[in-house]
């Protein structure tokens, strides 16, 4: 067991950790592209991935908060999002996905949440607190999708 220990550090350093890359060159637009010009001229490549995405809708009295993501198990992030000055939090801890969400927005107030497979729930917390969300998650390696939807209701 102590051999595998050994095995899953020495990987996670030497190819999981961020490795200083070097960005790829241009080509120029009148060269023709090739294998040996794209893979051996580094220069300025750049790539973006998107882990977390909350999206806000309101309409009248009723405000939903969407948040959906990718939580990646290899090296595990807090993931933040921040809407009218209050903070949405998701991060994992061990085998469990723990949001911590405030319970009204100005004058909105949150009543229910549907997190992942579950069916909605309501909830009756007090104002200017923060819920805390649990959900069982399985241990492993790899990513977890996860979403959860708040439902706020204007006071």
């Amino acid at each position: 067991m102590d051999m595998m220990d050994d095995f899953d550090t020495l990987f996670f350093n030497e190819v999981l950790r961020p490795q200083n890359l070097i960005p790829m060159k241009p080509e120029p637009i009148d060269q023709p592209e090739s294998v040996t010009l794209t893979w051996t001229n580094f220069y300025d490549a750049r790539m973006t991935k998107e882990m977390f995405n909350m999206t806000v809708e309101w309409f009248g009295t009723d405000l939903t908060v969407y948040l959906d993501g990718t939580l990646e198990r290899f090296n595990p992030m807090r993931y933040t999002g921040t809407f009218k000055d209050e903070k949405f939090i998701i991060e994992e801890n061990e085998d469990r996905l723990i949001i911590l969400a405030p319970t009204n927005l100005e004058n909105w107030i949150l009543t229910e949440m549907k997190m992942m497979n579950e069916p909605k729930k309501t909830t009756d917390q007090a104002i200017n607190q923060v819920v805390v969300l649990e959900y069982p998650i399985e241990r492993g390696y790899g990513s977890i999708s996860f979403a959860l939807t708040l439902f706020y209701k204007f006071a």
